[in-house]
């Protein structure tokens, strides 16, 4: 009955609609939106935020989905994109989405906009485009012709130098960007994909390579390369599972290689800059942007990273070494006033410690030092995922020399060096995280009880200081027992050894820890 009354009162509001509008029905309603929509996007080039809401409200129409009750109290799923597929004026702009009738695309301010744009195209074209090569083709003509204006550079990168080549080539990697978030499973980017590859057995001819041509000679350009980047950054990113390749495809050695030369072209360029009129805008978000394009990179599982060792291919150490370097090239100070934006030095610094942590060792032990400290700053960070990664890089870190120290290999070798040149820059780390146990100051106990045990193992006789130093620090006797009670609980039953079983049992053992220092 609910149902039924509900469906009742919905034709009611939509008749009603209908009527004050003098339209025939809810199509016709639509039509009218739609209309409306396309005059703003052509006609209000007076007012960003008119232009803002424009299309903002059309991503909404275009991804919305409804759960519609109808008479006999069954349920509907009706995806609203679908319906505007049905629209005539939202065909037209599909057809014609590069038609100079759109003006707002030619406002530069407005171009950010561009890429929700043609995320909302995308994404409508995908609905019912999912594996047509020729009709894909079709869609992004446009964007082949500006690509193949720049063919040129391919052979002389100073081609992009020309005035007439920055604004479209800005255009440019903001369109394909909305194109590549548009992108959300296996076909649709595979389509992408062979387009931007599109000569696939010499990739420097391909689409792709005019990325790091134009960095090569703009790289300097922050409203360049930032779009730029991004666009990378969103190529590469492997969400949902869509980047797949079979046994038989060097797709995604390819695609790493790329993103290698793109973060070396941009990276070299920006280490040897200095005098910065805007630190963050020329530098900062740079990095940032660049930092995410690589860890999208890196945890992509596209690439067997052991091939490049193997056959002597140097991109990942390189591209590797660049990235550490750009995150030395960050100091302390600025690193925490741009906390946001730096999110991404975080996660890079996390997926290198994790799968690459003797490329990290082959710094000079003094940079190592200067990225934990950074870390450790981290750990007192009010964005609670930059607190959790922090906690996984120190474990990371604690589990490799834990495990490597004593071995005669060159990992073994650099962690020694590691720890007989900086000895106090994980112990500093082991003090703070009993602070800020001892503060209660903590956001997850799991997080920090990782990395915990293995620094203790690391450093025991920094950690019989702490317990020491606690107690002591208690107002009585009666208080100084307990407290050295708790720290010899902390330890009961704790092996040395980081097997799992193991950090399962310290784990628990400071949650109790915790637990009962509230109590005082």
């Amino acid at each position: 009955t609910g149902g039924a009354s509900g469906s009742s009162g919905q034709r009611e509001d939509k008749d009603r609609l209908c009527t004050v509008l003098g339209l025939q029905d809810e199509d016709a309603v639509l039509g009218l939106v739609i209309q409306k929509i396309g005059r703003n996007l052509q006609k209000r080039l007076d007012s960003e935020p008119v232009i803002k809401k424009t299309l903002q409200f059309f991503h909404e129409l275009a991804a919305g989905i409804s759960i519609v009750q109808t008479p006999a109290a069954s349920s509907h799923l009706i995806v609203s994109g679908r319906l505007l597929l049905k629209n005539e004026h939202v065909k037209y702009i599909i057809r014609n989405h590069s038609s100079p009738e759109f003006a707002f695309k030619s406002v530069p301010k407005f171009g950010k906009y561009r890429t929700m744009y043609y995320h909302i195209l995308s994404k409508l074209f995908f609905m019912e485009n999912r594996e047509s090569k020729e009709e894909f083709d079709k869609f992004m003509a446009p964007m082949a012709e500006v690509c193949a204006a720049f063919i040129p550079a391919l052979e002389a990168p100073d081609f992009f130098l020309q005035p007439q080549c920055r604004e479209p080539l800005i255009g440019l990697m903001r369109d394909l960007r909305g194109v590549a978030l548009a992108c959300s499973g296996p076909e649709s980017y595979t389509l992408l994909f062979n387009w931007m590859v599109d000569n696939p057995r010499a990739p420097q001819r391909s689409r792709i390579a005019l990325l790091s041509r134009a960095l090569s000679v703009l790289g300097d350009d922050h409203e360049v390369a930032v779009p730029l980047l991004k666009f990378m950054s969103e190529f590469v990113y492997n969400k949902s599972h869509r980047i797949q390749f079979d046994q038989a495809n060097a797709g995604g050695i390819l695609l790493f290689r790329e993103v290698s030369n793109v973060l070396c072209t941009y990276g070299a360029r920006l280490l040897t800059r200095s005098g910065f009129r805007d630190v963050y805008r020329e530098k900062y978000k740079g990095i940032a942007v660049t930092l995410e394009m690589f860890s999208h990179a890196l945890q992509g599982n596209y690439a067997n990273f052991g091939v490049f060792e193997v056959y002597g291919d140097n991109s990942l150490s390189e591209s590797m070494k660049i990235a550490l370097n750009m995150c030395l090239a960050v100091p302390p100070a600025d690193l925490q006033a741009y906390i946001k934006a730096m999110k991404t030095f975080y996660c890079f610094i996390e997926l290198a410690s994790r799968g690459h942590m003797e490329k990290v060792l082959q710094l000079e032990t003094a940079a190592v030092a200067q990225l934990l400290s950074n870390v450790e700053e981290g750990l007192l960070s009010f964005e609670n995922g930059v607190t959790l990664q922090c906690c996984a890089t120190v474990d990371n870190f604690a589990q490799f020399i834990y495990h490597n120290r004593t071995q005669q290999t060159e990992e073994g070798a650099l962690a020694r060096r590691f720890v007989q040149e900086q000895p106090q820059s994980l112990a500093k780390i082991l003090a703070l995280m009993f602070s800020l146990i001892v503060c209660g100051e903590l956001s997850s106990t799991w997080s920090i009880s990782r990395p915990l045990l293995g620094l203790i193992l690391l450093h025991p006789d920094d950690f019989l200081m702490i317990k020491q130093q606690t107690a002591e620090n208690q107002m009585d006797e009666q208080k100084r027992t307990k407290m050295l009670n708790l720290f010899n609980d902390l330890m009961s039953d704790v092996e040395n050894s980081l097997n799992p079983k193991n950090k399962d049992l310290f784990t628990r053992n400071l949650y109790q820890f915790a637990q009962s220092l509230r109590s005082f």
